[in-house]
């Protein structure tokens, strides 16, 4: 079903329900042996899975966590048992019994964690609550999800909750960002996926290969992707400031007709934004834009831009040099 609607890259988060995530022994061992083939075996040259893992464990509320490589560690830590071992096999083992056990795994390993589905279900008032941890300010706690949750028919955009968490996020200081998620179990023949599927476009100059994705957590942390429902592409941007003025540059692509761009900015305690209609596009449209906003005492910046039916795209914050 993914390889049909283009997609190049999934990765999928088990153990969350299903499993034995809180197993100690072998078990869960021998579960990530079974993930990371399964992984393996249904990627191929232009299709790769990747194995992550909602843990939801020692942080608060539900969170991601995802290696640049197979990675083996225990959710919890019984007495006795150091922080981490040696299987013959598998190399590290590590077992986490805190919120500082899991920074050190995730640093130790080059990981990045963030908030799912934050402020709403399971991580209601996250990651609010963790704005002053060791690990939420440290750059591997990469920021949160985004999806279309509540539905809110009356707003021109989609997401609103998580976009206005991006945007508190950067007024704190902290160069955070979101990743689209899709909240879906199983798929089969009577699903629709499209409607409530979004994408990640990492400017990737390959796929990953089966047991390597570093190339991926290094572009999630550099920030260099945007997240679309799919019906509108920002390929290209730039944002250039000169004096009181900041030039926003970008290449958009379209399926159905446009409704708006925003630029969207913080000076450190406020947001502010411009709206420009884009009422007079067409369908399928491929055009570049220059726009100037009065944001000069901007310290982030970001672009979305919506359709007529609230499809969109947007980009990660750009966080201006000191």
């Amino acid at each position: 079903v993914l390889k049909d609607m283009g997609v190049n890259i999934a990765m999928i988060m088990d153990f969350h329900g299903d499993g034995h995530p809180a197993d100690t022994g072998p078990v869960r061992l021998e579960e990530f042996d079974a993930l990371f083939r399964a992984c393996r075996e249904q990627s191929d040259a232009d299709f790769v899975i990747l194995p992550a893992e909602e843990a939801n464990v020692h942080l608060g509320g539900h969170w991601a966590l995802f290696f640049p490589k197979p990675v083996y560690w225990y959710q919890r830590r019984p007495e006795g048992r150091p922080f981490v071992t040696t299987d013959p096999q598998r190399g590290p083992v590590y077992s986490t019994g805190s919120a500082r056990d899991m920074l050190e795994l995730v640093q130790r390993e080059g990981g990045l964690m963030w908030q799912t589905h934050p402020r709403t279900k399971g991580s209601t008032g996250y990651p609010d609550f963790l704005r002053s941890t060791e690990y939420f300010l440290d750059p591997c706690y990469l920021g949160a999800g985004w999806k279309q949750m509540p539905s809110d028919l009356s707003s021109p955009r989609l997401g609103e909750r998580s976009l206005k968490l991006l945007d508190d996020m950067n007024n704190w200081g902290l160069a955070k960002r979101l990743l689209g998620e899709v909240d879906v179990f199983k798929i089969d023949s009577t699903h629709e996926l499209w409607a409530h599927m979004n994408v990640n476009y990492l400017r990737l100059a390959s796929l990953p290969s089966p047991d390597n994705w570093k190339n991926v957590t290094e572009v999630l942390e550099k920030g260099e992707y945007f997240v679309s429902t799919g019906e509108v592409l920002i390929p290209e941007h730039a944002m250039e400031t000169r004096g009181a003025t900041t030039r926003v540059k970008a290449r958009l692509r379209w399926t159905f007709p446009l409704e708006m761009a925003e630029i969207v900015w913080g000076d450190g305690t406020y947001t502010k934004r411009q709206t420009i209609e884009l009422h007079n596009t067409a369908a399928f449209g491929d055009t570049e834009y220059e726009w100037d906003v009065p944001a000069g005492d901007w310290k982030w910046m970001r672009l979305a831009v919506w359709d007529v039916a609230a499809n969109g795209a947007f980009t990660m914050p750009v966080r201006r040099a000191p």
